[in-house]
């Protein structure tokens, strides 16, 4: 028999909340959870970290830390590899589902935040090193197209690939980049080219040079036929990416010559009407809005705003919407020709043209998405994206100093504002002069100094003032002080720390 001393709960090794099964699934013990589960022990599910039934909220009033700890100690035995293999009937689903929640309660419980995170990569790594467990193609095309609702392959509507798909959508980026997912992709991908890769690559540019150029024959081939062998052969992955680029490539091409106006005559005109290039480009335009109706439609909203490169198809379709509709107000409203300079400030014209130079920009860089198709390329960009996220993190941090300075400026600054002869007043003179007069002009004199553009004489102001104009000057010094050589370096260096994560 047990000593009785053995059964107090002050006198045990464990809390309580520790079970024999939870116990095992901590180390990781095949043999006692395989035991275990074969008697019907389970693990149970914890509530969730918002639950507010009676049993979570008294549990947490008694004492919380022993409730964070009881819903960690469980959720490290159903991260378990030995346990999800033993006690679930889809490993990689419940892998999946089991590691984004650890993901998000990380996010919730910050005082266990490593300790999820480094439960939500171990169930990652087991789901990867399953997957390592594949013999043979057939084996990995069962596994990547398997269905929840169904278990049968059907070789028609089954090769859709729809477990490679929710893997992405739980971004389980170890299964995915996992050599055996990635060995199928590149067999889909070259599906009517098989040795691609062994090819000479000036064997490899000619043929994609051929497929680019022809690219306007397949698509009207696909629009009669769609079903027809040629119709068949543009769906294809390789092929239909060729196609797109080719495309885009033309699309980028006419836009370079709408911005050289080689067909318009007359620039004073007032409501123009569409020139030739002008005419070429909306196919384009309805086309790049169509695709993103369809994806959305597919894909839903909710996986459609998620990809940041959709965000910015959407401004990007924006701007051509606006560039044309502005352009049609001002064909019906505005006629004849009247100089440029003498056109108000707010011309629909004007507007539509500046619209316009906005989506050339957006439409350009639109094309650095291409890059994930190289090996070499495709680091840089994904290392990009991490830097933009610094980016936004350095922008809050400068907008709050670039905002305390320019208040403190504009207050110092005024009541010294002056008229200024012939009418240039502002930064942008060629003698700079009321640079703190008003909030907006402070904000941009602060912004312009970081690129060296604002003279030191701006902190200057025509009344003997030197108490004044020392304040100012140490104000403006300080700011570049902070601006420059603290958030500067300090963005430089989280930059750098991202982009090492990928290189």
């Amino acid at each position: 028999q047990v000593p009785p001393v053995l059964l107090d709960k002050q006198f045990s090794e464990f809390t309580p909340d520790i079970t024999p099964i939870i116990l095992a699934a901590h180390t990781n013990n095949y043999e006692i959870i395989k035991l275990l589960v074969q008697k019907g022990v389970s693990v149970p599910r914890p509530h969730e970290v918002r639950c507010n039934c009676v049993e979570c909220v008294s549990s947490s009033d008694v004492d919380s830390l022993r409730h964070s700890r009881s819903r960690l100690n469980i959720y490290k035995a159903l991260a378990s590899p030995s346990l999800i293999a033993l006690s679930s009937e889809d490993p990689f689903l419940t892998a999946f589902q089991l590691s984004w929640e650890l993901q998000e309660l990380s996010k919730v419980e910050n005082e266990f935040k490593s300790e999820y995170e480094e439960l939500s990569r171990q169930c990652k790594q087991f789901a990867k090193d399953l997957l390592d467990q594949t013999r043979s193609s057939r084996e990995l095309e069962i596994i990547l197209n398997y269905r929840d609702d169904n278990s049968l392959i059907e070789e028609q509507s089954g090769n859709d690939l729809a477990r490679l798909k929710l893997a992405i959508k739980y971004r389980q980026k170890e299964f995915v980049a996992q050599p055996n997912c990635q060995q199928l992709l590149a067999s889909r991908w070259y599906d009517e080219f098989p040795g691609w890769r062994r090819r000479h690559w000036a064997v490899k540019m000619l043929t994609c040079v051929v497929i680019g150029l022809l690219f306007p024959v397949f698509s009207v081939c696909y629009l009669i036929a769609p079903k027809s062998p040629l119709g068949l052969f543009i769906r294809k992955p390789f092929i239909k990416f060729i196609c797109h680029t080719a495309s885009y490539l033309t699309f980028l091409f006419l836009l370079l010559l709408a911005s050289q106006h080689i067909d318009r005559s007359d620039l004073n005109m007032q409501g123009p009407p569409p020139t030739i290039v002008e005419w070429m480009i909306l196919p384009w335009v309805l086309g790049f809005i169509w695709g993103e109706i369809k994806q959305m439609w597919d894909g839903g909203l909710q996986d459609y705003i998620h990809d940041w490169w959709n965000l910015m198809d959407f401004v990007m379709n924006s701007l051509y919407l606006a560039t044309i509709s502005l352009k049609i107000v001002a064909f019906s409203k505005y006629s004849g020709f009247v100089l440029r300079e003498s056109w108000e400030m707010w011309h629909p014209t004007l507007v539509a043209e500046a619209l316009f130079a906005i989506a050339n920009i957006f439409s350009s860089l639109r094309l650095i998405s291409l890059f994930t198709a190289n090996s070499h390329l495709g680091p840089l960009q994904i290392s990009l994206g991490r830097m933009l996220l610094d980016i936004l993190k350095f922008l809050f941090i400068y907008c709050l100093v670039l905002l305390a300075f320019a208040n403190g400026l504009n207050q110092l600054y005024f009541y010294y504002e002056t008229d200024e002869p012939g009418n240039c007043k502002g930064i942008r003179c060629e003698k700079q002069n009321n640079a703190f007069s008003t909030l907006f002009e402070t904000l941009q004199s602060l912004f312009w100094s970081i690129f060296g553009l604002i003279n030191l004489y701006v902190t200057n102001v025509k009344a003997k003032h030197e108490f004044t104009e020392f304040v100012g000057a140490t104000m403006f010094g300080t700011y570049n002080v902070i601006s420059l050589v603290v958030l500067l370096n300090m963005l430089i260096a989280m930059m750098n720390n991202s982009y090492q994560l990928i290189a």
